[in-house]
């Protein structure tokens, strides 16, 4: 059996133009970048044979899902597992803020390692991020359509993707995956296509 996902960060909300950590708890709008970027998403992704699209809850993953289901009647199923990553403490801060406030942290959550058990004050870590994510996956997996659009967020597929071998800290708004199961396993057949 082969399935086909192709996976995608929403588009611009404020707080990333701005450089500030929204994570689960601050859940705003597209901006009008992001809307455009969504557009754009929804182009690319139009000759893919889309069945269905998994969103995770939050307004900018929902609201990029809504632009790539436009015109082509695509259901959208909300996953909660694919929300973003929870950065507890840090939600609503700038990098910078956080930087200085947490240097520790910073360094090894940016750091060119693999400790997966880092974690923010109150959120949590690479790791159970990761397992959440493969949580989504295995339910995604079990479902009747073969060609699945899946909306999340950067932190959330960025250590969902790490398993297999994709690892930059840096991922652009609508940034695209396609990852493929077939034979029982998992290939990353494609990065920010």
């Amino acid at each position: 059996m082969r399935k086909d996902f192709y996976i995608f960060r929403h588009g611009e909300t404020d707080y990333n133009q701005a450089q500030r950590w929204q994570g689960q708890g601050v859940d705003i709008d597209l901006n009008a970048n992001g809307r455009q970027q969504a557009e754009v998403l929804a182009q690319k992704l139009a000759d893919c044979g889309l069945q269905v699209i998994y969103s995770s809850p939050l307004k900018r993953a929902k609201q990029t899902a809504q632009y790539v289901a436009a015109g082509h009647n695509l259901e959208i199923r909300i996953l909660p597992e694919l929300t973003e990553g929870s950065v507890g403490d840090c939600e609503g801060m700038s990098k910078s803020e956080v930087a200085k406030k947490y240097p520790q942290v910073w360094d090894i959550w940016y750091g060119d390692n693999d400790i997966m058990d880092v974690r923010w004050p109150n959120g949590e870590s690479k790791g159970e991020v990761q397992q959440r994510m493969n949580r989504a996956f295995a339910e995604m997996l079990l479902a009747k359509e073969k060609v699945i659009g899946v909306a999340s967020h950067g932190a959330a597929i960025r250590y969902f993707l790490l398993q297999f071998g994709y690892g930059p800290h840096k991922m652009e708004n609508t940034a695209l995956f396609h990852l493929v199961w077939e034979d029982e396993k998992w290939i990353l057949d494609g990065v920010n296509l």
